[in-house]
Formats: C-alpha cells, sequence, structure tokens
C-alpha cells in the first residue's frame, strides 16, 4: 500500500498525521474548503494550513485551486483513494480491537466428553453461536480425566463433561441432565420389553468403563445396579459409550448408558427405558482466572441454557 512505501521513503516526522488524512479526505470529496471547514468544524485557515502541510510532507500537489474551484490533480485522485482506504482499516481494526476487549470478537476452545456430542454440546454452540458469530469457537475430543490438566494448563477455555471431584481453581455449573437407560443386542429377549427392569440385568455380562474415566458416571452405574440387589458382571471397559454401544450392537453384552445414546440409531442395538432411573449430569467447567473476555459470555449463554431445560 502508499502509506507503507511512506515509511520506507520518509522520515517519521514528515509522514501525514491521522487529522490530515481526514481533513484531506473531507477536502477531496466536497472540493470545496468552506463546506469541508464546516463538516470538520473548523475555520478555513487552519483547513489550508494543514491541507498545505500535507502536500508538503509529500512533496505532491493534491489540489489545483483556483478562484472558482478546487480540483483533485491526478496525484491527488490516487492518495484519495489510498488515504479512504487507510481510514476505514484503522476504524475497522479499532471497532475490532473494542470488539475482543468485550468478548465479541475473539476466540473460545472448549474440549467436552464425547458422550456429550449427543446431549449437552449442541443446545450450548447454537446458543453460543447466535448470540455471537463472530468469535471462533474451536471444539476438541477429550477422556473427561484430560480435562483437568486440559483446563489448568490453559490448553481450553471451558470443558464439558461429567461431575467430577475439581481441583482447586476450577468452576463447574450443571447445565444438562438425563436418566439413564438400557442398551441391548437387538436379539435380546429384554429387549422386547416397553420397560426393563435393572434387577433382570443380574447375571448379564456388562460392558462399561473404567471407575478412573468418568467417576461420577461409573458411580451411578454401579449404584443403581447395586440398588437393584447386584454387582455388574463386567466382560469389556472401554473408555468411550460409543465403543460400548457398538460393542452391546454386536452382541458382547448389556449395558446402561445415558439415554441420548440412543440417538447413534446403531443397527442391532436396542435403547430401552429403565423403571426409575437415576440421572446423569454433565456441566460446564472453567478456570475462575481465565482472562478471555469471551469467556464470561459463554458462561451467560450456558445459564440461559440451563434455565430452559428447567434446572434453576
Amino acid at each position: 500500500m502508499l502509506y507503507k512505501s511512506y515509511i520506507n521513503t520518509l522520515d517519521a516526522t514528515m509522514l501525514p498525521d491521522l487529522r490530515q488524512l481526514r481533513y484531506f479526505v473531507t477536502l477531496g470529496e466536497t472540493l470545496h474548503f468552506g463546506r469541508a471547514a464546516a463538516l470538520l468544524h473548523i475555520s478555513q485557515p487552519p483547513l489550508s494550513r494543514q491541507i498545505a502541510a500535507l502536500e508538503e510532507s509529500l512533496g505532491v500537489m493534491l489540489f489545483q485551486r483556483s478562484s472558482r474551484q478546487v480540483e483533485l490533480t491526478v496525484a491527488g485522485r490516487h492518495f484519495l483513494a489510498q488515504a479512504r482506504r487507510l481510514l476505514a482499516d484503522l476504524e475497522q481494526a479499532v471497532q475490532g480491537t473494542r470488539a475482543v476487549h468485550r468478548g465479541e470478537q475473539g476466540s473460545l476452545r472448549l474440549d467436552f466428553t464425547m458422550a456429550a456430542a449427543w446431549s449437552a454440546l449442541p443446545p450450548l454452540i447454537k446458543a453460543y453461536r447466535r448470540d455471537f458469530p463472530q468469535v471462533e469457537v474451536q471444539l476438541g475430543e477429550l477422556l473427561p480425566r484430560e480435562l483437568d490438566d486440559s483446563l489448568l494448563a490453559g490448553r481450553c477455555d471451558v470443558g464439558l463433561a461429567f461431575p467430577w471431584q475439581r481441583p482447586a481453581g476450577l468452576e463447574y455449573l450443571c447445565v444438562h441432565r438425563e436418566p439413564l437407560c438400557a442398551v441391548l443386542p437387538a436379539d435380546h429377549p429384554l429387549a422386547q420389553e416397553e420397560t426393563v427392569a435393572v434387577a433382570d440385568l443380574a447375571g448379564e455380562p456388562f460392558i462399561t468403563f473404567p471407575a478412573a474415566t468418568a467417576p461420577a458416571l461409573h458411580a451411578l452405574v454401579a449404584g443403581c445396579c447395586r440398588e437393584h440387589g447386584f454387582e455388574p458382571r463386567v466382560c469389556l471397559e472401554t473408555h468411550l459409550q460409543q465403543t460400548i454401544v457398538n460393542l452391546v450392537a454386536e452382541g458382547l453384552g448389556v449395558s446402561l448408558v445415558p439415554r441420548s445414546m440412543g440417538k447413534m440409531q446403531l443397527q442391532g442395538a436396542a435403547f430401552r427405558p429403565i423403571a426409575a432411573p437415576p440421572l446423569v449430569e454433565q456441566g460446564i467447567i472453567w478456570a475462575a482466572a481465565n482472562p478471555n473476555p469471551c469467556l464470561p459470555h459463554f458462561l451467560a449463554c450456558a445459564r440461559q441454557v440451563r434455565r430452559q431445560a428447567g434446572l434453576d
């Protein structure tokens, strides 16, 4: 751009300042010193002096003046286009910087457990992108036990996962609750039942996940089985809810999973309600000291989603 060439060829004291550029653009658009001065809320002599100083600093005549009219020179027409662009870029930079400061532009990193993709994640993202479309939302899938490290190390701004015993400095807000349900091979006799009695799953091979992966959900599933008189007979363990459902669909066992996993509609897997199901909870997690200006707006959207879900 023309302005960059000035920096390479002129002393800094000879560069036009922003006031001169604004004066020049106004005069270049009106081609009348009196009208330009009125628009700029100054008298005509200071305008004339600033235009003369601008021409001197550039070493270029920008206007042809006569007693009857003012006209742009060829160089003046070129400089007018460049000055307009420069002022527009500056205005955009100023407004963008203010928007970033207010959290209306920028970026937000959200790491989530994969089960949340079927439940809590979509309404949160929809609400936030609706209200703050100029913020770039970056998503990452992690195991629940990895979220703490990601948040504390500042690799993400928000986590979305099952509740857990959080380290100091991390906050938690529930945004979603749903019942557990049974997932069975489609040819399993209980798959024909409208509602499955949990006690009928005693003795069945269970596919579940290690307690260290999602302690709260693991405790909920195990506690549900104990309330119905048995310990689940675990035959396979895997870290992901989607993998559990896939293995059940292959006939390798049964499980208790959040109801939203039924959205997978995986052939070979039958999802059935259970009687008096316990509720699975998911929530957002964030570091209280996180300075990202976008974070408070995301938290406000999360609280709105929580209210709409009837959790307040």
